[in-house]
């Protein structure tokens, strides 16, 4: 699914960008690991909620 229309991110790529980067994944580093920045900050919601996902499943012991 693409996440971010103006840089054409799915989440896919999203969701690597935050595991190779987990103890440091911001939406910054986010965006600066697949070399964009965010342009109308449609996405920064999306992104946002995906970073939260990701941190709930890693203090369950478990990443999908």
């Amino acid at each position: 699914m693409i996440v971010c229309s103006c840089n054409v991110l799915s989440d896919g790529q999203v969701r690597s960008a935050i595991a190779a980067a987990v103890s440091s994944a911001r939406m910054s580093s986010v965006y600066a690991s697949l070399g964009c920045v965010a342009k109308c900050g449609r996405c920064a919601h999306t992104i946002k909620i995906i970073l939260q996902d990701t941190f709930a499943s890693l203090a369950k012991g478990s990443v999908s």
